[in-house]
């Protein structure tokens, strides 16, 4: 216990006191024979300020002051009565006596203040009253008590009432009842009974101005009536809550508040609660363990006990009046801290009237002490959320913990850092520490990021040691969490390393390797790992995916690691350069390749592949380098071929390259025909050659060559729109059987040389007769050669030739007779006249032509100045 009040008595063996009520340093007694004396007390001693004699014939059984109104509220022979305490000199000046509250026997009120815009202070108030077994509502109004049309039909005689918001709270000789008043029709809450025993007396009293404590036997019930609120508002009558602006605060109820005896009356001075109890006033804290605060037994006589202000505290006897004052803060909070009572010292500190910065310095520092108090006894969250709200710096919490805090660096110690003096502790104590201590840290970290995001005050080197401790703390008691954490990349790296080194954390350190940028240490431990047997970094694939996240910056490096991958297994080591990925597709794909050249040749065709079906690749110098591998692959394996070797891949790899040279749009014809063989592959060859518009070399090697008729009609069909003379090219070939081979070494076939292969070139004349012109022919055809075998080419190619001059002549008819209307029509239009004078008016304007003005004549004979038919254009372009 501590000692939080004083008591100075005031008055001894004067009036009968029938009640009580104060404010600020003033009194006011009600007496038994109806008189109202006010006192004002102060340091300098006790002033009688008001006496009203007379005031009623039945003695003052209640009274309530609206200080905000200069207001006091009586009731005396069961009538509320409301007189002026602002002017000393009226003497309790009657104001209003309401005849609606007549056989009142108790009240309550609710006071409400409301700050305009404009800064005007409003005074809402509201009274409920007791009459017989009813409640009903009143409201202060123009110097009146005005009806709230509201009243609740009770079960029995109240003996306490308290109003709160939307609730009404009314004690009976043995329960107590809540009415929410929020809604049309109230609604009632049973709470509980006076005792569980005998029966008492119900005391209520309002607590933190939200709050009800409610006495049950040796027990004040802290009760929240925002909990007894209906949810539902049918809006259909007027609610009493309307009268009452703003609403009620929310809070959590707190625990039951043991006492020495049950209560009879009691007040509440923030932040204690000051009772009277059989023997003695006893002063109580809501917070701690031990709640009694002071005993005052001298006050035994108390009947009556209000509260005046903060701090001040009127208690009256039969005929004795005392003043309670608190003693002040800074003594209270000493005794307080000795008795390391902090949570109460901190409440002490927050109402006193010391300068708001010192206070939260003062109240950080209590918050420091508490929070070491529940570290070194072992209560490890309590203590965590005492240092959360002294704001201590995160390091100072770290320290607490030695093995947490980085080694120094031989040499380097500072000798500036207090050692800890936290107690060691023990295996089960020191994870529920780690626990407390990640909360702390992640909260901590939270504002850090804050305030390097918004304000960038914050320093990157306390997020280092924040998110270091964290690690070292996840790996003590959950490592699934190190990952994520690493993630972030705000560990140090260094202690970060070595500690994952310490706990063969492998998998993690990769990752902290990589928020880092240590690519090749991460690289170089992921080759090591990848050969041991039973690690979880076993084989190739975590490699392959690192390199691949790697992107274009990081070339030199992809390229040096993936060497190995690729050798071990190159179809896994080309996805390095193949897979899905953004990181992977915008590679510099010529240097890859380059690359693929220099080291890895047998991947050369199937990555240049993957560019160009899959990723749609259509880069010029790409193509050819496929088709020059494709190439080089099928003269390899055609010279196998040769000597005897089965080569099955020689068919599907040229079937590659055929369908390469006919589809690709994108290679270089003339550069990869430098490139190409003259003795093999000449099909592949014609289709370079066709590229190029070499129609007569494309033929010579279908028909001279390779004997094959139909792939020569194929190939000049495809190119008759482009060249009209190449189904004579074809014919000619077959006409004029070559004398030796067209390219060096290459046979010539024998259906087409030394003789002309009659048959067929009838074929291509009778078939083809229509695009063969028999004059550019007729000299190479075989002498021997009679008219009988050509007669069905000649009637196609004569008819053909009648059938096209037949058509000219039919369009130069035509052509010479639109020409000759044209001209026709050109006459009449210039053959037409027409008058201007200076009487002619233009239809748009209405104003008349002037000498030599420009103007349009339309064909409906209208005429109009220039200005205006552009005008008018504009005007119909715009719709």
């Amino acid at each position: 216990m501590h000692q939080a009040y004083n008591v100075q008595s005031i008055l001894k063996q004067g009036v009968q006191i029938e009640s009580i009520a104060a404010y600020g340093n003033h009194v006011i007694l009600g007496t038994r024979s109806g008189q109202l004396i006010m006192y004002s007390v102060d340091e300098s001693g006790v002033d009688m300020r008001m006496f009203n004699k007379n005031f009623s014939r039945k003695p003052i059984t209640q009274m309530e002051v609206i200080a905000a109104e200069n207001l006091l509220f009586v009731l005396t022979d069961n009538l509320i009565q409301v007189c002026d305490i602002g002017r000393l000199e009226s003497n309790f000046a009657f104001l209003h006596s309401s005849a609606d509250t007549k056989g009142c026997t108790l009240f309550t009120m609710d006071v409400d203040s409301q700050t305009s815009t404009t800064g005007e202070v409003a005074t809402f108030i509201r009274v409920c009253c007791a009459i017989r077994r009813r409640l009903v509502f009143f409201f202060w109004k123009k110097d009146k008590l005005d009806s709230l049309q509201l009243s609740i039909e009770l079960s029995d005689v109240p003996k306490t009432l308290c109003w709160v918001g939307h609730a009404v709270c009314v004690g009976y000789k043995d329960e107590y009842v809540v009415y929410d008043i929020s809604c049309n029709t109230p609604k009632k809450h049973d709470l509980f009974l006076t005792s569980s025993s005998v029966s008492r007396d119900p005391c209520i009293c309002l607590i933190r101005n939200n709050m009800l404590g409610i006495s049950k036997d040796k027990y004040l019930v802290i009760v929240d009536p925002s909990q007894y609120k209906s949810k539902e508002n049918d809006g259909s009558a007027t609610s009493v809550d309307e009268v009452r602006p703003g609403g009620m605060e929310n809070k959590n109820s707190l625990p039951p508040l043991l006492w020495s005896s049950p209560l009879l009356d009691l007040v509440w001075d923030d932040p204690f609660a000051v009772g009277r109890v059989n023997n003695a006033i006893e002063v109580r804290s809501l917070v701690g363990k031990d709640t009694l605060v002071q005993s005052i037994p001298e006050l035994e006589k108390t009947r009556f006990l209000v509260h005046a202000d903060k701090g001040t505290i009127f208690a009256a006897a039969t005929s004795e009046l005392w003043c309670i004052r608190h003693v002040e803060i800074p003594i209270q909070r000493q005794q307080l801290l000795q008795q390391k009572k902090f949570q109460l010292a901190i409440e002490v500190t927050q109402i006193s009237n010391e300068p708001a910065e010192d206070k939260a310095q003062t109240i950080r520092q209590i918050h420091m002490l508490y929070a070491k108090e529940l570290f070194t006894n072992n209560e490890f969250s309590a203590a965590m959320k005492e240092f959360e709200k002294a704001a201590i710096d995160p390091y100072d919490v770290i320290r607490l913990f030695p093995n947490l805090v980085p080694e120094p660096k031989p040499g380097t110690e500072d000798r500036t850092v207090p050692v800890s003096t936290a107690p060691q502790l023990e295996d089960g104590d020191l994870e529920n520490a780690y626990l407390a201590l990640i909360e702390f840290l992640a909260l901590a970290r939270q504002r850090e990021v804050v305030k390097l995001r918004d304000t960038k005050s914050s320093s990157k080197s306390l997020l280092e040691i924040i998110d270091t401790t964290l690690l070292k703390c996840y790996l003590q008691t959950n490592d699934s969490l190190v990952a994520p954490l690493l993630r972030l990349n705000q560990c140090h790296l260094e202690e970060s390393e070595k500690t994952l080194k310490k706990h063969n954390k492998i998998s993690e350190l990769i990752i902290l390797y990589q928020m880092k940028g240590k690519h090749k240490e991460a690289l170089k431990l992921l080759q090591e790992q990848a050969v041991i047997e039973g690690s979880v970094l076993q084989g190739r694939k975590r490699t392959i995916r690192y390199l691949q996240e790697l992107g274009s910056d990081h070339l030199a490096l992809i390229f040096e690691f993936a060497d190995w991958v690729i050798k071990e297994n190159p179809e896994e080591g080309l996805s390095i350069f193949t897979d899905k990925l953004i990181e992977v597709e915008s590679l510099p794909r010529a240097k890859v390749l380059d690359f693929l050249i220099s080291k890895h040749k047998s991947l050369i065709i199937p990555y240049l592949e993957h560019l160009i079906t899959e990723w749609s690749d259509t880069n010029t110098l790409r193509h050819n380098v496929l088709i020059k591998q494709y190439r080089e692959q099928v003269q390899r394996l055609l010279v196998q071929q040769e000597k005897g070797e089965e080569v099955p891949e020689l068919k599907p790899l040229r079937a590659k390259l055929y369908k390469m040279l006919e589809e690709s749009n994108v290679y270089s014809p003339d550069r990869v025909l430098e490139e190409f063989p003259t003795n093999v592959l000449l099909e592949e060859r014609a289709l370079i050659l066709g590229r190029l518009k070499k129609h007569d070399k494309v033929i010579a090697i279908y028909i001279q060559v390779l004997g094959d008729v139909a792939k020569a009609r194929a190939y000049a069909e495809a190119n008759y729109e482009n060249d009209k003379t190449i189904f004579q090219t074809l014919v000619k070939t077959i006409m004029v059987p070559p004398t030796e081979p067209i390219y060096e070494g290459v046979a010539l076939h024998p259906d087409f040389s030394p003789e002309v292969n009659r048959k067929v070139l009838l074929e291509l004349l009778n078939t083809y007769a229509v695009k063969i012109d028999p004059i550019e022919i007729f000299q190479f055809l075989p002498d021997d050669m009679t008219m009988p075998e050509l007669e069905k080419y000649m009637d196609k190619a004569v008819r053909q030739k009648l059938a096209d001059k037949h058509h000219m002549q039919m369009m130069c008819g035509l052509l010479q007779a639109e020409s000759n209307r044209l001209e026709a029509a050109l006459q009449a239009k210039r053959a037409i006249s027409f008058e201007l004078n200076e009487n002619s008016v233009c239809p748009e304007c209405k104003k008349r032509f002037p000498s030599q003005s420009a103007f349009v004549r339309y064909p409906n004979g209208q005429i109009v100045h220039l200005s205006c038919h552009d005008r008018i254009a504009r005007a119909a372009a715009q719709q």
